[in-house]
């Protein structure tokens, strides 16, 4: 596979070029007041970093055609989960459809990308050859524990887990090493285009004298990253059933790249 050197614009430029597309598509200011909450959202973000950030998941030597801005398709992506569109293909038409879904994008009316070219910017954005973190595709399953009476707390399926965490963090203080993860790029971008920003305005207070605390209350996503059974082998009591699954995979760590500075 041969990833190009992405061409990208500053933010002033993106700007511009809205402001001019716009115009020249909605000649009416009732369309325009019509979108002036999406416009004002979509606005307010500064991608441009987004290019030095992923530049080197591209090669370079560029040979064919040049990439699209990495910018205009993370926007375009925040934009996708703004209006929330859970489909790329869905998305993808909505963009040759609608021109001022693809003009807030940074892509003109007639030159919108297509659904390989989210998929290959979703490559670019995992640093990993495989969807899943573990090389294993299912999880082995066991049969769901007995559920509490009314008001009864269950017992915690891990006791002791935060003592054993402590004791572990204390004995490495000092020499913590960090390994590379599959998703550090996603959290580079989330870092320096929307945390960095927020803190710099102000919007979250005084970083110098910030707590960290932890919760670990279940947040249920989308996601089904082990997969969707085909069968019906857990009504028959089988909770280890090897049959093939259908891999449904689903990116949820945009839903809070734009927080930063929405909020």
């Amino acid at each position: 596979m041969i990833f190009l050197l992405p061409v990208s614009r500053t933010h002033s430029a993106y700007i511009l070029f809205v402001s001019e597309h716009l115009q020249q598509e909605y000649e009416s200011c009732f369309l325009r007041q019509f979108y002036s909450e999406l416009i004002h959202w979509v606005l307010a973000v500064d991608l441009s970093q987004t290019t030095s950030l992923v530049q080197h998941r591209y090669s370079a030597n560029p040979k064919g055609r040049k990439p699209r801005d990495p910018a205009d398709l993370l926007r375009s992506l925040l934009l996708m989960n703004k209006l929330h569109v859970v489909s790329i293909d869905e998305w993808v038409h909505k963009l040759r459809t609608i021109p001022v879904f693809a003009i807030l994008s940074g892509f003109p009316k007639d030159d919108t990308p297509g659904v390989g070219t989210f998929y290959d910017f979703f490559r670019r954005l995992w640093l990993s050859s495989r969807p899943h973190k573990t090389g294993r595709n299912k999880r082995p399953l066991r049969k769901p524990r007995a559920k509490g009476k009314k008001n009864e707390k269950l017992d915690p399926k891990n006791p002791k887990i935060t003592d054993k965490l402590v004791a572990r963090v204390l004995r490495s203080s000092g020499s913590i090493h960090y390994a590379p993860k599959e998703h550090d790029l996603l959290q580079q971008l989330f870092q320096t285009q929307f945390v960095l920003p927020s803190a710099t305005k102000g919007l979250l207070g005084d970083t110098s004298a910030l707590s960290v605390i932890g919760d670990g209350t279940p947040v249920e996503t989308g996601a089904r990253s082990f997969g969707k059974f085909l069968c019906e082998c857990r009504k028959s009591g089988n909770w280890k059933c090897e049959l093939p699954r259908k891999v449904l995979l689903r990116s949820d760590a945009l839903r809070v790249l734009h927080r930063g500075q929405s909020s």
